[in-house]
């Protein structure tokens, strides 16, 4: 019996983190036959020890597959993924999130149910250490807002955490833009194609993920950088219609001045009065801000790591 989905871990040198999401996606349950495609993005190739030990201990109905990519980017890890997969599904699982021993199975049901070109699930963030001044805010900034009950939604999230039928995708090729290799946001302009082309989004409910949060970026100097990038999100959008949507660039720029305005006497006001909410009034200003400095590039992935 063929598979039907192929569960897809890019990495980069984080062989510990790959390891515990392997551990997650063989003890998987309820679900049928399934393929694993480990992308190692690193040119050391730095998660092949980790992938060799895990094919060599698959239980019947998992074959798991090691591909190396070693031009380092997001998108050049994902375009190589989408294109060694033999199987109609893809489910993409990031290094840093472990699945729930029903995740798979859960999407599969869902996409039954809700045939959709995207399904999503919630994403649940595990701090280093919990109890920090920050914890709320953090918390909610490492987790994928939960979007009520199974069913079709309106608006995409992140690759991680989500099945993509390659049947009802736009056909072109390479899915992933090379140009978002370093910045992140090649999920935000491939569901843009998809959402232009007709194509539907869902939302599973009981398709869980942990993602465990190192100690490196449960800090708000990382969410805060983080927070610069999302703000240029939309008007990275604009940018790259064909031609320039420069009107659009201008409301983004004065929805990021009002945000940045707002939410900086917010911020100030609470850093007096020690308010436990004044970290996401900085956010929002930090993402106001991006939308300001919209051509200024935050490296996260790719060669910027090297």
């Amino acid at each position: 019996m063929s598979a039907p989905v192929t569960v897809v871990i890019p990495t980069f040198r984080r062989p510990d983190c790959l390891a515990r999401a392997l551990e997650s996606v063989f003890a998987q349950t309820d679900a049928p036959p399934f393929d694993v495609l480990v992308v190692d993005n690193d040119p050391a190739a730095s998660a092949r020890a980790v992938a060799d030990q895990f094919a060599q201990q698959a239980v019947s109905g998992i074959r798991l597959t090691y591909l190396h990519e070693p031009h380092p980017g997001v998108a050049n890890a994902r375009n190589a993924a989408i294109g060694a997969v033999r199987t109609p599904l893809v489910a993409f699982l990031d290094d840093d999130q472990t699945a729930t021993e029903t995740w798979l199975a859960a999407l599969l049901a869902c996409h039954k149910r809700f045939p959709a070109a995207v399904t999503f699930g919630p994403v649940r963030a595990a701090l280093p250490a919990p109890g920090g001044p920050h914890e709320a805010y953090l918390t909610e900034f490492f987790s994928r807002p939960e979007s009520g009950p199974t069913g079709y939604i309106r608006q995409p999230f992140g690759c991680g955490n989500s099945l993509v039928d390659l049947s009802a995708i736009p056909p072109a090729r390479p899915v992933f833009d090379a140009r978002t290799n370093e910045t992140g946001g090649e999920d935000d302009l491939f569901f843009a194609r998809v959402k232009a082309a007709g194509g539907a989004f869902a939302w599973c409910a009981e398709a869980a993920v942990l993602e465990h949060v190192p100690a490196a970026r449960a800090r708000l100097g990382y969410t805060l950088h983080r927070a610069l990038a999302y703000g240029q999100g939309p008007i990275t959008l604009a940018r790259r219609k064909t031609p320039v949507d420069w009107p659009a660039i201008a409301l983004w720029m004065g929805v990021g001045a009002c945000k940045l305005a707002g939410n900086g006497a917010l911020y100030l006001a609470g850093l007096i009065t020690r308010s436990p909410h004044r970290a996401w009034h900085l956010d929002r200003a930090a993402r106001g801000l991006g939308k300001l400095i919209w051509w200024v590039k935050f490296r996260f992935y790719g060669a910027a790591q090297l």
